[in-house]
């Protein structure tokens, strides 16, 4: 009857361990590019519906303006239609309208306490504890210039993410290339032979035999998984590429838009609107020409409103491309200018102070 009492050790060959080791270094880099790619989603989310609750906050200002002046003009054809000077189309017509002008109204007050309730859970609030936001949509700030964006956009998260992968990827090919190569086992002990009370020293060396490499099919797999990521890489690339210059197109695109219709546009509308109104009250305008001067006045504040917005969300589409801060250093992606302000001071004119007159306009002849 023979003890042994030994011990054994594997020697691993090509550096697994090291290798092990660097798989478990990239994989965690990789774990900190996701949380970075998320932050900045979150960011990305927070400024979009920020602008959300701005854009319909601009709205629902305007259209309690509409309210009113169809307020103010329901009351003129009450009077007009009293002293005989109006139909009672007319009169119905104003009803209407302000009617209309009202539901608008109510459907913004809910939208905006829907955008306001989508802007409190990303901070896991289900209600609402503030009354509004502070932001100004026609204050757009000068075009970053392209060269310079496009040479941030290397540093992209989404493009350094791929260096992380890369290196990653090939860590693990290296380490399927090093679990090809067979270990070998050494040990040493003691052993004890008890019929006759020998006692000696063992030694132990064993090797796999074969020379085959038995890891052929992870390696495989490595390097597939290896090419896949660079296609995968070239396709990011040209889709990363191609929103920053689609960015840009929408970018000036909206300043245009914006310049456009406050700087010429809507100030012409409402000239136009001021002096209908004001011959509305001495029956040379009739109440369709006045409503439909009402109604371009507000279709261009609204369209300009929207393209303000616009501006602002191609804005933060451009900032998480390049992986730049959303709010406070977004001056570091301009050049040395000043900011254009158009200015929100354009408001639907009064009817207050209109003089009705006995007299049938033109138009209400012809009806």
């Amino acid at each position: 009857m023979e003890t042994t009492l030994a011990l054994s050790q594997v020697i691993e060959m090509g550096g697994k361990r090291s290798l092990r080791r660097d798989v478990g270094q990239w994989r965690r880099q990789t774990i900190e590019r996701d949380y970075e790619l998320a932050r900045l989603d979150a960011l990305s989310a927070a400024a979009s519906r920020y602008l959300e609750v701005a854009q319909t906050q601009r709205l629902l200002v305007f259209a309690r303006q509409v309210v009113d002046f169809t307020s103010t003009a329901e009351n003129v054809a009450q009077r007009r239609f009293n002293a005989g000077s109006a139909s009672r189309a007319e009169l119905s017509r104003a009803r209407t309208d302000l009617m209309q002008a009202r539901l608008a109204v109510s459907n913004l007050t809910v939208r905006q306490a829907n955008t306001k309730r989508r802007l409190a859970s990303l901070w896991g609030e289900t209600s609402v504890d503030f009354t509004g936001v502070e932001a100004e949509l026609f204050a757009l700030a000068p075009t970053p210039e392209f060269a310079s964006v496009q040479f941030q956009l290397e540093q992209a998260p989404q493009l350094q993410q791929y260096i992380t992968l890369e290196r990653l990827r090939q860590a693990e090919l290296d380490l399927a290339i090093a679990r090809g190569r067979q270990d070998i086992e050494v040990g040493a002990g003691f052993r004890r032979v008890e019929d006759t009370g020998d006692t000696g020293v063992v030694f132990s060396f064993s090797m796999p035999l074969g020379v085959s490499n038995r890891n052929q099919g992870n390696i495989t797999a490595a390097r597939e998984n290896l090419t896949k990521l660079d296609l995968e890489e070239k396709a990011t690339r040209v889709k990363v590429f191609t929103e920053l210059r689609n960015a840009f197109a929408w970018l000036d695109q909206a300043r245009e838009r914006v310049t456009l219709l406050r700087e010429q546009i809507l100030p012409e509308s409402h000239q136009a609107l001021a002096l209908i109104q004001e011959g509305y009250g001495d029956g040379r305008f009739s109440y369709l020409e006045l409503v439909e001067a009402r109604r371009q006045l507000l279709s261009f504040e609204t369209e300009a409103i929207v393209a303000a917005t616009d501006f602002h969300q191609t804005l933060i589409t451009l900032e998480t491309l390049t992986g730049q801060p959303l709010t406070a250093e977004r001056r570091l992606l301009y050049p040395t200018g000043t900011v254009s302000n158009f200015g929100s001071d354009l408001r639907l004119p009064t009817l207050d102070g209109i003089k009705v007159k006995g007299s049938l306009s033109p138009q209400d002849e012809s009806q």
